[in-house]
């Protein structure tokens, strides 16, 4: 997980494939982190994923004889990025628990038209009409997902779309740092705020996993971190504005696995919704090359 700069020798096939597996990684990651908060509590799920996280990331720092770049000149904005981080993990698994997987990742994808939002503000990028356009209908994709109606709409919906705003200013600080700071540091803060504000409710609520959930554990920290190497290593083999809409595939996987799992079956109104945030999505980062991280 180096820098996210490209080889000297692009080669956008291997990019394509690293972008390839990522979806199917982050799928993977969505899907173990539904099914482990079915049974152990919010707080012990973040407090073993972010611990695995840390202890994986120093490991293939370790390993690459990358250690140094672990060191960091601006430690209060990893501070600012990890409490973000924080507060987005929280509600990424009370996300994940009570909505289904299709209707969470599709509200993940709206990052994008946050990114594109905010940008202005925080980045100085200039956003063209055609991308505000696309904002607009995206939103009326999100709205069209959540349905605020009764008989469909969940807390859950309201804390995804927060979740999809802590996303973007993830991306967005990552942008600011990448100068100064490696990815190895970048990836490694985000979990020391996390671990420490959860770590007590991990501990209260504490229910020892069976062997079989401690390999589902180490299989969702592994997926997790290498779903994030997946991303860095497509971007550094080939333009971001390339790579970037392949990770809407993810949509594919996840209506997969939500149907053959949890018999989750989107509705006609939800299918509507996906293709407009999903053709929005697409639009927006094949012109701004931003790749939802979650």
């Amino acid at each position: 997980m180096s820098n996210p700069q490209r080889p000297q020798s692009t080669n956008p096939a291997i990019g394509i494939l690293f972008m390839l597996a990522g979806t199917f990684l982050y799928t993977t990651t969505d899907a173990l982190s539904k099914w482990l908060v079915a049974s152990y509590s919010i707080g012990q799920v973040l407090l073993i994923r972010s611990v695995g996280g840390v202890l994986l990331i120093f490991l293939a720092a370790l390993l690459a004889g990358r250690t140094a770049q672990l060191r960091t000149v601006r430690p209060a904005w990893h501070l600012l990025r990890s409490a973000i981080s924080a507060l987005l993990l929280v509600g990424l698994f009370y996300g994940v628990k009570h909505i289904p997987l299709a209707e969470f990742v599709s509200i993940i994808f709206a990052s994008p038209f946050f990114i594109a939002l905010l940008s202005p503000w925080l980045l100085g990028e200039k956003v063209s009409r055609h991308s505000w356009i696309a904002i607009a209908c995206g939103f009326i994709g999100i709205l069209i997902v959540t349905r605020p109606t009764p008989d469909h709409f969940h807390i859950a919906h309201l804390v995804m779309l927060g979740v999809a705003v802590l996303v973007a200013l993830l991306v967005i600080t990552a942008r600011r740092l990448a100068l100064t700071e490696s990815s190895y540091a970048l990836n490694f803060y985000l979990y020391p705020v996390t671990i420490i504000a959860y770590c007590r409710w991990a501990l209260v609520d504490w229910i020892p996993p069976t062997p079989t959930d401690w390999l589902l554990f180490l299989a969702l920290v592994c997926s997790a971190t290498a779903a994030l190497g997946c991303t860095i290593q497509a971007i550094r083999y080939s333009r971001p504005a390339i790579v970037a809409p392949i990770d809407y595939i993810r949509m594919i996987w996840v209506i997969l696995i939500g149907y053959f799992i949890w018999g989750e079956i989107p509705k006609s109104l939800t299918w509507i919704g996906i293709v407009i945030i999903v053709i929005s999505g697409v639009y927006i980062v094949s012109h701004r090359g931003t790749v939802p991280e979650a």
